[in-house]
């Protein structure tokens, strides 16, 4: 099974139409409410995001995508449960035996594929695997309280949760933990960061990661870029910050163009992925001593690879979570639209910035004469663009032995 294949059959699919034939749905902002058919619920828990391909109960904390939902439904595995979906109509359906596409589904969405092909070409294959059993993990996950009723919706959009004391054994380092899923700009669940609950428990690592595979490497994924991908193209601009929270508090208060370096290194798979969207980066990490100095060393790395790259400003000791939950959506929003607004360069900056890179077009222009030349071209546009006499200006600023 190729990545493309998954890719084709989600596609194909409507979440909330396959939900639809269990549960009423109807809609409720942007998102479709229903009845959860997993326990006995009494008032809609049960959300469904269809633009995201998921879904999520409140109640009891069943979560996943169409395959988990069918799949937990009818009590059947993946394979199974794909092969009850209707390619053409996104409709649930039991395909008769004449269907060619029913019957070539579990072959085609099998997992243990017989290798034929080199190890680069099996790689799809290896990552389709991960990513399903990763999905698996995500299902056990109970819902985790952000202890702030104005983030806890992003907090389950997130997929965040707590993992349960009795876990598989491949998991055993994440049990009792808050966990945050880390997809890749695709929308693969590439693995987990399963935070420490309490601060107090110094003697247990703060995170605990998913081991590197060929989906998971931390310098090549940022946390939120799937979910903000959209935004960032829309706004133009991305908001860099540092933790998994810092995300999830920047999208609550409605900055959904915001991502996380999962830290404070700044690799070159995270330059990469950011060109891939935008050159304009608002560096936004924690006001303490480690997130100055990454910030410090960020921005001018970012700016050194053709990016407009600028820090933004945090009050002692805060991050975007801290301050959010301090503030409040309202005002945390209001301090940093503001503190974006102080970043932008006044008019007087901009027409300096002008001013130089004129003079430093003009000095490499050899020709004396043709050197004055363009210097009164450009001493007119200035005088035009500030109202000025050449009298007034000249003096000041476009003396030639400037070049």
């Amino acid at each position: 099974m190729t990545k493309q294949e998954i890719q084709e059959l989600k596609a194909s699919l409507s979440i909330r139409e396959v939900i639809g034939r269990y549960t009423k749905l109807n809609r409720v902002g942007r998102r479709w409410m229903g009845l959860c058919p997993f326990h006995g619920d009494r008032h809609p828990s049960l959300s469904v995001n269809e633009e995201k391909g998921s879904f999520v109960c409140y109640a009891c904390g069943e979560r996943g995508d169409v395959f988990a939902f069918v799949s937990k439904i009818e009590n059947v595995g993946f394979v199974e449960a794909a092969n009850k979906l209707s390619i053409d109509s996104g409709q649930l359906a039991i395909e008769g035996k004449d269907n060619k596409e029913a019957r070539l589904l579990p072959e085609r969405l099998a997992i243990k594929e017989k290798k034929e092909n080199s190890d680069a070409e099996q790689l799809p294959v290896v990552n389709s695997q991960l990513s399903i059993e990763n999905e698996a993990f995500l299902a056990l996950l109970l819902p985790a309280g952000s202890g702030c009723s104005e983030l806890t919706p992003t907090w389950l959009d997130f997929g965040v949760g707590q993992s349960p004391c009795l876990v598989p054994e491949r998991w055993k380092a994440m049990r009792n933990r808050l966990v945050f899923p880390v997809r890749d700009e695709e929308g693969r669940l590439a693995g987990f960061a399963a935070r420490r609950l309490s601060d107090e428990d110094r003697d247990k690592p703060k995170y605990v990661n998913s081991e590197t595979s060929g989906l998971y490497r931390k310098s090549e994924l940022l946390y939120g870029l799937y979910e903000a991908r959209e935004a960032i193209r829309r706004e133009g601009s991305v908001f860099l910050v540092e933790g998994y929270k810092d995300v999830l508090a920047m999208h609550a208060a409605g900055f959904r163009h915001t991502v996380a370096l999962c830290g404070t290194a700044l690799c070159t798979g995270h330059i990469a992925l950011l060109k891939r969207y935008t050159t304009s980066v608002r560096v936004m990490l924690d006001a303490d001593k480690a997130g100055r100095k990454a910030a410090d060393a960020i921005v001018p790395v970012l700016a050194g690879e053709g990016m407009d790259a600028v820090r933004i400003g945090l009050p002692e000791g805060d991050d975007p979570d801290s301050l959010f939950r301090r503030l409040g959506r309202e005002a945390f929003a209001a301090y940093v639209r503001e503190a974006v607004r102080q970043t932008r360069p006044s008019e007087e900056q901009v027409l300096l910035g002008r001013i130089r890179k004129g003079i430093g077009l003009l000095s490499g222009v050899a020709e004396a004469e043709k050197r004055e030349r363009l210097l009164r071209v450009l001493e007119d546009c200035l005088t035009q663009l500030k109202g000025l006499s050449v009298g007034a200006c000249r003096p000041a600023t476009m003396d030639w032995r400037w070049v």
